[in-house]
């Protein structure tokens, strides 16, 4: 079993793949922290020194790559994972796609300080502007999770309890 989790950023895919990893028993692979270890810089340092387009090919590169590796496990993708090279139709026929929806306001007040993550720099009108143009890419995944009011366990339940209804 293959199961990837999407959605904006700060919606929580890190936090519910823990959650899961440890529920299912499976391992979960961040696919941003996999992407600063092959490549031995950090997400802004990539974003800095070779730009957004070059970080999208390392990334489609190593989403593929897991993709059609043998073996079960979770992958929590980056915000934009999905919308680029097709990924999105790759994702949906290799693995059991999540989409963790929160409305943008929710995200905006979970992310707007962090600073490990370069594009909270475009500010709220940008990235409200970028969440809409994603939310059709998102929308494409298997199974929609709303997560607003929501706690991390309740929304691994609620993934947990699809996952068992499609393996009958």
């Amino acid at each position: 079993m293959k199961v990837v989790l999407v959605g904006f950023m700060g919606s929580g895919k890190s936090t519910v793949g823990k959650l899961l990893e440890r529920e299912l028993r499976i391992p979960l692979i961040d696919l941003d922290s996999l992407i600063e270890e092959r490549t031995g810089k950090t997400i802004p340092q990539i974003f800095r020194e070779e730009g957004q387009e070059r970080f999208r090919e390392i990334e489609s590169q190593l989403l593929r790559e897991l993709l059609s590796s043998k073996g079960s496990f979770i992958i929590s993708t980056g915000g934009g994972t999905p919308c680029h090279k097709n990924n999105a139709e790759e994702i949906n026929r290799k693995a059991i796609s999540v989409f963790l929806y929160a409305p943008f306001e929710t995200l905006w007040e979970r992310i707007k300080g962090d600073t490990n993550r370069p594009l909270t720099k475009l500010g709220k009108e940008k990235l409200k502007e970028l969440y809409e143009n994603r939310l059709p890419f998102y929308t494409k995944a298997h199974l929609t999770v709303n997560t607003e009011g929501k706690t991390a366990e309740e929304v691994a339940e609620e993934i947990k309890n699809y996952l068992k209804r499609r393996e009958r």
